[in-house]
């Protein structure tokens, strides 16, 4: 097996080439960049990732995988429960070392800072075997080398999944995952390998709900192996399937068994500063504005909020709106919660507490825009946050050189997904290539249009790192397009003219 790795490597030269810049570039961003980039000592820990590290750990110690603490029903599904699986190999070879070395294996501060140190350079190993995957895909769907050599240089330099490699939460491998069952699936005529795609596919899923939206369209991936719907490829997909619904649905399963409710990705409600009234403003928000700050933020530190003429629609609006800030600030459990809220946090059975009031005149107000207001909230609100996916141009806080140059990267990204629209338009005029821009197509759009236009408290909060997995897949149109203009053309003999004429 080593042999014929190394044998496909020495002979495919211009891709071992690009796979270790993309290495390099990698573990520069981790050791040199990233510290300055998120101005924080502490590169591989965010905002969910203490989430995601408590489930584990009460797994593995009280037997219950719970977000928050054992007994709380509420936080057994706060988060979708992947990530937790995948850091429990770092935490269990960091606690077995402490065990051999006499220390004290209770102490988790301590576990997982080595634990997450671990876990993110398995992120940076993962991601650089998916710029092999990338490629593998993109030659296999285009039965093009050239396409996949370009696929693999975008996915190896594109900044906006260097970034959340040293950062420990699901993004890294959300991505490998899925780019691991396509490759399995276009790869595999055994079962046991289209089990393992069906696998891979929905622990993806279990990090990142979002390819959930990708599993439908996957069928044209068959479709394009076999040319065509045949008996052959139907029961590979029958297989890929069946795997696949088997490791997603038993999430979904386990909390209709053992809690009763039917939560198929995540429920926030039950984190303290996700309180009912947080959801609640956020709904209200995204049904007058496309942002919720400057809103959100002047709530928190105790500011005068304002909201576009839209909000005061009627006298009782008025009062209401203002009626539910002045609860917001105060009293609402929630927002307490967040860090640099003016006050001390309130406990959710204080007394004090007026969440479930705030929570109800937002979602009365709610109400009131879509019945009142119903082309703001249906078509310009939507078609805002469809430009923002698309076109967004800078970061939310840009004070540092590197974060401004961070933010004109979105530049880059937008370039890229033009040119993945054109070359999907022109994929869908090759009979050869319109299964390819079905599959990857329907996927943009279907994400893209779903959290633009959506209702559902996931819906219309456009972070970029939500839009990583269509944008992954928008680099291989891309590629396409790139590969049919002339003055690359030199360039591509020349930098793939290493390769054996067996690739």
């Amino acid at each position: 097996m080593f042999q014929k790795i190394t044998q496909f490597f020495r002979e495919n030269k211009s891709l071992t080439y690009i796979i270790l810049f993309g290495l390099v570039l990698r573990l520069i961003f981790t050791l040199v960049v990233a510290p300055v980039y998120f101005n924080r000592a502490n590169i591989f820990v965010d905002g969910d990732t203490g989430a995601w590290t408590r489930a584990i750990q009460n797994l593995i110690h009280y037997g219950e995988l719970n977000f928050l603490k054992p007994g709380n029903d509420i936080t057994a599904y706060s988060r979708m429960p992947g990530y937790s699986f995948f850091l429990a190999p770092s935490f269990l070879i960091v606690t077995l070392f402490y065990k051999i070395q006499g220390l004290d294996i209770h102490n988790y501060s301590a576990i997982w800072d080595v634990a997450l140190k671990l876990t993110a350079y398995t992120q940076i190993i993962l991601d650089t075997i998916s710029i092999f995957l990338v490629f593998y895909i993109a030659k296999r769907l285009f039965s093009n080398y050239k396409i996949g050599i370009i696929s693999a240089f975008l996915y190896a330099t594109y900044p906006f999944v260097i970034v959340w490699n040293p950062v420990c939460y699901s993004e890294i491998p959300s991505i490998f995952f899925a780019l691991l069952a396509l490759a399995l699936a276009l790869k595999g005529d055994k079962k046991y390998i289209l089990a393992i795609a069906g696998i891979s596919l929905g622990f993806a899923v279990l990090n990142r709900p979002q390819y959930a939206l990708l599993a439908p369209f996957v069928i044209f991936l068959f479709y394009q192996k076999y040319k065509g719907f045949t008996k052959e490829s139907a029961f590979q997909a029958l297989i890929f399937y069946v795997f696949f619904t088997i490791t997603y649905g038993s999430w979904p399963l386990r909390n209709y068994i053992r809690f009763g409710k039917v939560v198929t990705t995540q429920d926030l409600s039950g984190i303290s500063n996700w309180n009912q009234e947080v959801i609640a403003f956020m709904q209200y928000v995204y049904s007058v504005k496309a942002e919720w700050d400057p809103q959100f933020s002047n709530i928190i530190h105790n500011k005068p909020v304002k909201f576009p003429p839209i909000a005061y629609r009627t006298p009782e609006d008025s009062i209401k709106l203002e009626r539910a800030i002045y609860l917001s600030q105060n009293c609402g459990s929630g927002f307490s919660y967040w860090k640099g809220y003016w006050k001390n946090p309130i406990p959710a059975n204080d007394p004090s507490n007026c969440s479930a009031e705030a929570a109800q005149l937002f979602n009365e107000l709610r109400a009131n825009q879509i019945k009142y207001n119903s082309v703001n909230f249906y078509i310009t609100i939507p078609l805002q946050n469809l430009k923002k996916a698309l076109f967004k141009s800078e970061l939310s806080d840009s004070k540092s050189l590197v974060q401004k140059l961070g933010g004109m990267l979105f530049y880059y990204r937008t370039f890229l997904l033009m040119l993945g629209i054109i070359g999907l338009v022109m994929m869908l005029r090759d009979r050869f290539t319109i299964p390819i821009a079905m599959l990857i197509g329907s996927f943009f759009v279907a994400l893209y249009f779903y959290l633009s236009f959506g209702t559902s408290p996931q819906c219309r909060n456009i972070e970029m790192r939500y839009l990583l997995q269509p944008d992954v897949l928008m680099l291989l149109p891309a590629a396409f397009l790139l590969s049919k203009l002339r003055f690359l053309d030199t360039f591509l003999n020349k930098f793939t003219s290493t390769v054996s004429t067996s690739k």
